[in-house]
């Protein structure tokens, strides 16, 4: 199997994850809509946090800026 690099998520696929997250699209269809080959990256980020968005309060949660 060949090596290859992890692709980063951007902040605003971040941003959209986690809206997709909070209106209870699954992990896979959340990895479709952001073009990824698996969930896995999707996984990884949800997984980091406990399922709850790690923004500091002002960046808000993908939301509008508390």
């Amino acid at each position: 199997m060949e090596w290859t690099a992890r692709i980063r998520f951007t902040a605003h696929q971040k941003a959209e994850l986690w809206e997709r997250w909070k209106r209870g699209q699954c992990v896979a269809d959340i990895a479709r809509a952001l073009g990824r080959r698996n969930k896995s990256g999707v996984y990884r980020i949800l997984a980091q946090d406990g399922g709850h968005c790690a923004a500091s309060a002002s960046e808000g949660c993908g939301g509008a800026k508390a």
